[in-house]
């Protein structure tokens, strides 16, 4: 599967056949094999959201795409992004979005339809293959008591139940995962959560560190329901070990800090050159993307509490 905005760098004949084989490997969907787990990382610019959105875009209309909103968006980098974007909203979610021009001219509210969901759950009956899913998770999220009778099973921790009044927003993150885990079908989804370390912290607690914990448990049993996971981060480090180290597929971009006992050398990737990526999947190899174009404005949504 060739993917659009992507080619093979030229030169180094060895490096841009294992990066291209790699690449289609990890693009490819065959259920023999199941989903995908991968992590990007890079500095700043280096082009992380450029190359998420890229493979995402490569996957609409073929699966369910799932992308975490963040309230200084990323979205509006895809090119005519008004319809290959779709925004899902709490139902007791007020949210604004405000085009910031770059050119110092004065903002302007954008009127962008969204589609309110209820739970976890229901977010699932809303999705829609043609679209990239943008989801907003709400201010508080309480986890389901099935998720805690879940992570009980799997990994032997108990969440007290005086903690079960606790809400979070990244709660919402592994209720969706739960409900993609145990849902009813064998459709392919892909997740990418950029900033992952918001969700999967290096350092949980109180019920986050059993719910990461049982993360780490389910990702092989995700790539079996046919679930990508595809995920960035500015510094690995950042991210709860226990996770990181189940993820096979690592990309590196410019600046970025590799992994502990990665076949990669540190110094390849700090002298790479922008729009040029590592892949490592067991061999290693090198790949070129093309960013996308900034857009002249940023997003700003601004969000509350729906009254009444």
């Amino acid at each position: 599967m060739k993917i659009v905005g992507l080619s093979l760098l030229s030169g180094k004949e060895l490096l841009a056949k294992n990066g291209g084989e790699l690449l289609d490997r990890f693009l490819s969907r065959n259920p023999a094999y199941g989903g995908r787990l991968g992590m990007i990382t890079g500095e700043q610019g280096s082009g992380k959201t450029s190359l998420q959105l890229l493979f995402a875009k490569n996957f609409v209309g073929g699966e369910y795409v799932i992308w975490r909103g963040r309230f200084l968006a990323q979205w509006h980098k895809l090119p005519n992004w008004g319809s290959k974007v779709r925004i899902l909203v709490h139902k007791d979610d007020s949210i604004e979005f405000l085009k910031l021009p770059y050119d110092g001219s004065r903002s302007e509210v954008l009127n962008i339809p969204v589609v309110r969901y209820e739970s976890a759950r229901d977010v699932l009956k809303k999705l829609d293959k043609n679209y990239i899913n943008v989801i907003y998770e709400p201010p508080g999220y309480r986890i389901s008591q099935e998720l805690v009778e879940d992570v009980k099973e799997r990994t032997g921790l108990v969440i007290s139940p005086d903690k079960l009044e606790e809400e979070k927003p990244a709660f919402f993150w592994f209720e969706m995962l739960y409900r993609l885990l145990t849902r009813e079908d064998r459709d392919w989804y892909a997740v990418f959560i950029d900033e992952v370390d918001d969700i999967f912290p290096e350092t949980p607690s109180g019920p986050q560190f059993a719910l990461q914990a049982w993360v780490k448990d389910i990702l092989k049993d995700l790539r079996k329901a046919l679930v990508s996971l595809i995920v960035s981060t500015h510094t690995i480090r950042n991210v709860d070990w226990r996770i990181r180290t189940k993820i096979p597929t690592y990309i590196y971009l410019r600046g970025a800090e590799v992994r502990p006992g990665s076949k990669i050398k540190q110094q390849y990737v700090l002298l790479m050159d922008p729009g040029y990526a590592y892949i490592e999947w067991g061999r290693y190899g090198v790949f070129k993307f093309n960013y996308l174009p900034q857009p002249k404005y940023d997003i700003l949504v601004r969000r509350g509490k729906k009254e009444g």
